[in-house]
């Protein structure tokens, strides 16, 4: 297996360089890039980071878009708040990461709107009743809090594993950068975060039914949109989630929609569609671009995410909750 990502690397790097002798633009007007086989060129480092939430705070109400002096507002309190918090502790807490670790960005969506979420229109996760909402919420408040008799009882992301897909959804404070590769038959998706790498057949090869932490992937082309649907996800029940809504399940099915529409954008959206947690398929919109400076995060290559190596995190938790328990 590792020879082959090896291969897909290598002809990729190639490919960037020809496919870029593709790109056309006369006034106003903007042609896609083609790859060198014919499909709409997709490659780059991307980035989702924004402001922008998943769901509508309650605050806003009915309220779907900011307008352009809240968002400026917004953006402001955001940069100020971080240089004046940078680096400082709560009393009694050993603190996190300050923000020269972080890259959480700075902006708002250029659509200004106020959740992601976009259907429903409430732009809010329809949840198929207050139970499913209940242990949700139940399993989001256990997040630095614990108990923490095992590793088990760490989120899969500190236990090094995954947060689940889409794992281009802006809800981590950092490695928001999403670099995709393009060979004929197969399009490769390299995610920052824990470095997880799918590899998504552009065909119609059959499933294998292997239950999969990050499901099993399709893709197909419709027009110039990129869509790749992902089920065969493992059931892990009795694992906890940073986002528990997008918790590895059996009855889970995710649609993704890649479109590029600009030099440096794409339009990334994603369908998630579980009829055990939710009273219906909801989309959201997340909008991509290659232009980090715009969303106010670090531009450049992809390094190694190396949660694996020793994970002192984890160690000094359970070391730390042991101690707790002995009155220390």
């Amino acid at each position: 297996m590792r020879d082959r990502i090896r291969v897909f690397v290598l002809v990729s790097v190639v490919t960037i360089g020809v496919a870029s002798l593709g790109w056309a633009q006369s006034g106003n007007e903007w042609t896609a890039p083609m790859t060198p086989w014919g499909e709409p060129d997709l490659m780059g480092v991307w980035t989702s980071a924004t402001l922008t939430p998943l769901e509508r705070p309650e605050r806003f109400g009915d309220k779907a878009e900011l307008t352009a002096e809240e968002a400026s507002a917004m953006e402001r309190q955001t940069i100020e708040t971080r240089v004046a918090n940078d680096g400082k502790a709560a009393p009694g807490s050993v603190g996190g990461y300050n923000q020269v670790w972080l890259d959480s960005g700075t902006a708002v969506t250029g659509t200004l709107r106020t959740s992601l979420i976009i259907e429903p229109a409430n732009g809010q996760i329809p949840w198929v009743d207050p139970a499913a909402r209940a242990a949700y919420d139940t399993e989001v408040a256990r997040y630095g809090v614990g108990p923490f008799h095992s590793w088990t009882d760490m989120d899969t992301g500190e236990r090094c594993i995954t947060d689940g897909l889409p794992n281009m959804v802006p809800l981590q404070p950092y490695n928001m950068n999403l670099q995709i590769f393009q060979t004929p038959g197969e399009v490769v998706m390299l995610h920052e975060m824990y470095h997880e790498l799918r590899v998504i057949p552009i065909s119609d090869r059959p499933l294998t039914g292997i239950g999969q932490w990050t499901g099993e992937a399709r893709g197909r082309w419709e027009d110039d949109t990129l869509v790749v649907e992902t089920v065969n996800f493992v059931d892990k029940p009795d694992a906890y989630w940073s986002s528990p809504w997008r918790k590895s399940r059996s009855t889970l099915k995710l649609v993704e929609r890649f479109t590029r529409v600009g030099p440096q954008s794409i339009d990334y959206t994603f369908t998630m569609e579980d009829p055990e947690v939710f009273n219906q398929p909801w989309t959201a919109s997340a909008p991509m671009t290659t232009d980090h400076l715009s969303r106010g995060v670090t531009s450049g290559v992809i390094y190694e995410f190396a949660c694996h190596e020793r994970n002192y995190s984890m160690i000094n938790v359970l070391a730390g909750a042991r101690m707790e328990e002995l009155g220390r």
